[in-house]
């Protein structure tokens, strides 16, 4: 199997899991009748391959995921193991923990076509917690799950989500906002978690949010900013990102990150656009949310 047939499963996969949200029902006497059957030879014969690490209810939900889509019916023995390796089961009290999770208690609110809520993961439902590795040879989704239900912020336009604080939003943003510093630019608003997360850092003076939708604007200044705790930092203006970067000078901002788009596909266009502002801005650093995985798209 070579990189690009990997690819286009892994974009099946994806699929099946945005469409059906599907979820491994399990109990424990499920997992005991489960490990009492295979075997120790079997288990023995799973751990020497790499399929199965320390945590049998890891191994049980994604192999029975795998059952589940017929998996083995398209990709080989290498893929699979990839994607075992890169499988976790997530720890609900960490992602509860996490700052914006803590402080931000919202409401449902109803604006337009704009709907602030909270969505939730059902134990058991399989979910991609961050995004594939494009620089390995064989590209699989980093599957999880959570051993118990969990909840969490999120948009919904009309009747699609458009944006959530999830286990994927979290950890794909982890090197941006450690990489952001001084006055700071950032191209899209979301739910905020973003500048939520940079303006917890003594090294971030200012941030400048640029959104679009004033709709989305309005929910956040009004119902979520309340909630930080520097807010004071954050400024927010409702225009269109591409075309406020033209009104940029050299120096305005020492750190840009664009987030504009829900995904490879649609977020190219955008991001051909901006890339050119770097070098009229030689001091502003430029970041971009998932940027390998629509380098990926363009090179197709």
């Amino acid at each position: 199997m070579n990189k690009e047939e990997a690819i286009q499963i892994s974009a099946q996969i994806g699929r099946i899991i945005a469409n059906n949200a599907p979820t491994i029902k399990y109990s424990p006497s499920d997992l005991k009748r489960s490990r009492r059957e295979m075997g120790s030879e079997s288990l023995k014969e799973m751990r020497d391959i790499g399929l199965l690490r320390d945590d049998f209810e890891l191994f049980y939900v994604i192999r029975e995921f795998c059952s589940d889509i017929s998996l083995g019916d398209v990709a080989d023995g290498n893929y699979i193991l990839e994607l075992f390796k890169n499988a976790q089961k997530l720890n609900a009290f960490d992602f509860e923990s996490d700052p914006y999770i803590l402080s931000v208690n919202i409401k449902d609110i109803v604006s337009e076509d704009i709907t602030l809520t909270r969505a939730s993961y059902a134990r058991g439902e399989i979910f991609q917690y961050d995004m594939p590795d494009f620089s390995k040879p064989i590209v699989t989704p980093k599957l999880g799950f959570f051993d118990r239900e969990v909840s969490f912020p999120t948009i919904y336009q009309k009747n699609i989500p458009w944006m959530s604080v999830c286990p994927s939003e979290i950890n794909s943003m982890r090197k941006h906002i450690s990489a952001a510093h001084g006055k700071v630019l950032v191209l899209g608003l979301g739910l905020g978690y973003y500048p939520f997360m940079i303006s917890r850092k003594d090294s971030v003076e200012e941030i400048v949010i640029i959104e679009l939708q004033k709709t989305i604007v309005d929910i956040f200044n009004t119902h979520i900013l309340p909630h930080f705790e520097h807010k004071s930092k954050i400024k927010v203006i409702t225009a269109d990102a591409v075309e406020y970067l033209d009104s940029v000078n050299d120096g305005d901002y020492d750190f840009c990150f664009a987030d504009i788009w829900e995904g490879a596909v649609d977020g190219a266009e955008a991001y051909l656009k901006i890339r050119p502002h770097e070098k009229r801005l030689p001091r502003t650093e430029f970041a971009y949310w998932i940027e390998d995985q629509i380098k990926a798209y363009l090179d197709e």
